[in-house]
């Protein structure tokens, strides 16, 4: 970044990390002994679609090879736009370090054929264990924020309102696991996830 760049506040972009995604298998674990929550077997990664055979090419890529030699994996691969027009590879895997690596080679491929700058974010599912679930104990998403490089919890409630005290609590349960994004601004709740 040069002297004009810092003078008229404008910043450099931090580059994305994807290997920080497979730090999600620590979260993982930490949630399950600190917080009693389990994974939902789902995640998802965001991005502004483009039009044009290049994209539609990388896109089919990516579903032919993760179901690729899998045939208990149909549908375990799916795509769905949001109401503002992003976007959602879904992955679908019991295995939370298969889920890991899909949505890491999701991200990867995409930004590989030059499509980087259109991803938005990947977002991990968790549920509270079922004899917890009276406790009022809500869903739990865990953000990767693709152009920060960083993460964080989302725990949406009824009414598009969010649980911002339990957001924090699970900030400082993973902050030794994951790169938490301490700019609280950049939380951004992600009404109706696919992820359900």
């Amino acid at each position: 970044m040069g002297f004009f760049d810092a003078l008229l506040g404008r910043t450099k972009p931090v580059s994305a990390n994807l290997d920080r995604i497979f730090r999600m298998t620590n979260a993982k674990l930490t949630l399950e002994a600190q917080e009693s929550y389990l994974p939902t077997g789902k995640a998802g990664v965001c991005f502004r679609p483009m039009v044009g055979n290049s994209f539609a090419n990388t896109e089919k890529e990516i579903n032919e090879l993760l179901n690729l030699g899998d045939e208990s994996a149909a549908g375990r691969v799916t795509q769905s736009e949001d109401e503002y027009g992003f976007r959602w590879i879904t992955v679908q895997s019991d295995d939370f370090e298969e889920l890991v690596t899909r949505t890491h080679y999701i991200n990867a491929t995409l930004n590989d054929n030059g499509w980087g700058p259109q991803l938005l974010c990947s977002a991990f599912g968790f549920k509270p264990l079922q004899s917890n679930a009276s406790s009022g104990i809500r869903d739990l998403y865990i953000v990767y924020l693709y152009k920060r490089g960083t993460f964080y919890p989302f725990v949406p409630e009824s009414g598009e309102k969010r649980n911002t005290e339990t957001e924090l609590r699970i900030k400082e349960e993973l902050k030794e696991d994951i790169v938490i994004e301490k700019d609280l601004s950049q939380w951004f709740p992600i009404w109706g996830l696919p992820l359900r």
